[in-house]
């Protein structure tokens, strides 16, 4: 049975002369569109959702990243200075934070903004965030334009955790000796199918320039919405740090020549597939981030990198094993001090969320940036 957002993407099949859509429209139809998986007042996040974030496992996460923020925050000359935090979905990441700093009472004038384009899950972070109003500032706004509005230039630090992942991705495949677009049409039976149609200059020009193997069906992703959002937040910022955590990898990684069917992955209920037109609406649809791509978009603006490390390397650079404790219960489900060591191992361990995402900071200073 269709749903409202099948019939929303044929209709804009419809409106294409070539009655198909690039699948960068496919994917953002399908998770931001009207009745899109995003769009959706649902949990998606945590056991009852389909996917578990680092702020999910433990406060802990969250706790450690604050200390780093403030180590940050507290080298910044320029005032006001604002915190923030750019698509952080049910607010739990942002609790944590101004919870620490809040009871380390290393906040004296709170200035905190988030940003996020979904109503439903800012209503969350308001809920989350009330009891911190009476701390200082807390402001919400849906786009980083808006809060160009009421901040016309950035002095702090900005942070996201699996933001860009979640971009709408152009598709390409090598063939016939040349790049080709995937395109989203409709088959005999008015399924989802692919076709394959030229690309247009930005992407021709993409695919030569980071030197994308021209093997005979290479596919893989191209997300030049993470370029766009790199060039927003690094031209906005004018003195400040830049924190992007996620899974992904540097430029050479990404398109290896064994990486030849690309990293676009959908989760249902915890369960992972590679099909983006099944379940459309219902599902998340993720492709990894090219950090390089990210570095270099920052460096064109005077934002400079200045970490690029495993997750797990960077929160124990950050001091997490210094919040390990002994114990001796019996039953280490229902002992916090257990529950909290278990975390900080699955936060930090190699084959586990430690390894499987990556931590980059990018610095901004004044005099770099003049």
């Amino acid at each position: 049975m269709e749903n409202f957002v099948y019939r929303r993407i044929k209709e804009k099949m419809s409106e294409n002369e070539k009655d198909a859509i690039p699948f960068s429209t496919f994917m953002e139809l399908a998770l931001y569109g009207e009745g899109g998986y995003y769009a959706k007042e649902q949990q998606k996040i945590g056991k009852e959702g389909d996917f578990y974030t680092s702020s999910t496992v433990h406060p802990i996460f969250g706790e450690t990243l604050a200390e780093y923020i403030w180590k940050r925050m507290e080298m910044i000359e320029s005032r006001p200075k604002y915190i923030v935090e750019m698509g952080g979905g049910t607010g739990a990441l942002s609790q944590h934070v101004i919870g620490h700093l809040v009871e380390k009472k290393k906040v004296v004038d709170l200035r905190y903004v988030l940003i996020e384009a979904s109503p439903y899950h800012r209503r969350l972070q308001q809920e989350k965030l009330a009891p911190y109003y009476t701390e200082g500032s807390v402001e919400f706004f849906s786009t980083i334009s808006e809060a160009k509005q009421r901040i016309p230039q950035l002095n702090g630090v900005f942070y996201s955790n699996e933001l860009p992942d979640a971009f709408p991705v152009h598709m390409v495949c090598f063939q016939g000796g040349d790049w080709k677009e995937v395109h989203v049409t409709l088959d005999e039976n008015r399924e989802f199918t692919e076709k394959l149609l030229p690309v247009p200059p930005e992407i021709s020009t993409y695919c030569k320039e980071r030197n994308i193997p021209q093997q005979e069906g290479y596919r893989t992703e191209i997300n030049l919405n993470s370029i766009r959002w790199m060039e927003e937040v690094s031209s906005w910022m004018e003195e400040g740090t830049c924190i992007t955590i996620d899974y992904g990898y540097t430029q050479e990684e990404y398109y290896a020549p064994w990486r030849n069917r690309g990293t676009l992955m959908c989760y249902r209920n915890h369960q992972a597939q590679e099909n983006p037109y099944l379940m459309v609406g219902e599902q998340d649809i993720t492709a990894h981030i090219n950090f390089t791509d990210l570095m270099e978009t920052g460096e064109r603006n005077g934002l400079m990198p200045l970490l690029f490390l495993n997750q797990g390397e960077f929160l124990i650079q950050s001091g997490i094993l210094e919040e390990l404790q002994n114990h001796a219960a019996r039953d280490p489900f229902r002992n916090e001090t257990a529950r909290r060591n278990r975390a900080i191992r699955q936060l930090i361990m190699d084959g586990e969320m430690g390894g499987a995402f990556k931590v980059l900071v990018q610095e901004k200073k004044r005099c770099l940036s003049k």
